[in-house]
């Protein structure tokens, strides 16, 4: 199994996005890489496992696991291969089938452990995220045209 560039995600579990998280050789969990893209104050920011591979001074990673967006990191680990990586040319057909297994079944327990609302409380919260959806474009759109209007900038996070 290849990597998903956009994450894995289950029906119903939105908070509980999955994606291939990476250790350093001494174990721990790096931030995410920075990448300046010109001279302006803007500078991307990836987790993607690829981009930890010691290129362009970013920091090697020897090991990937499953990492979940609630906090959950996989216990295993597995080891990454970057001279395949490199030869393969195409991080997309590398084998994460591991981290992949490993947070599906999180998800199993996290979906074991759920309860179900009822149908009503179901409809009233679905109203509610409706209404601040809403609330929100309206938020945007104002903010958009208050920035036009002072040529200031918004960072959005």
């Amino acid at each position: 199994m290849g990597w998903d560039r956009d994450g894995w995600q289950r029906d119903g579990f939105e908070s509980h996005e999955g994606v291939v998280g990476v250790l350093l050789a001494d174990g721990s969990e790096p931030g995410p890489v920075c990448f300046d893209l010109s001279s302006g104050s803007f500078f991307h920011e990836s987790i993607g496992w690829w981009h930890y591979d010691g290129t362009m001074r970013r920091p090697t990673a020897t090991s990937m696991r499953g990492r979940c967006a609630c906090g959950w990191r996989g216990e295993k680990t597995y080891p990454i291969d970057w001279e395949k990586v490199h030869e393969d040319d195409d991080p997309d057909v590398y084998d994460t089938s591991g981290p992949y297994g490993d947070w599906a079944l999180h998800m199993d327990d996290v979906a074991d452990r759920a309860s179900k609302l009822p149908e009503d409380l179901a409809g009233l919260l679905a109203q509610v995220r409706e209404r601040l959806d809403r609330l929100l474009d309206g938020r945007v759109r104002d903010g958009d045209q208050g920035r036009r209007r002072t040529g200031g900038a918004h960072r959005r996070g």
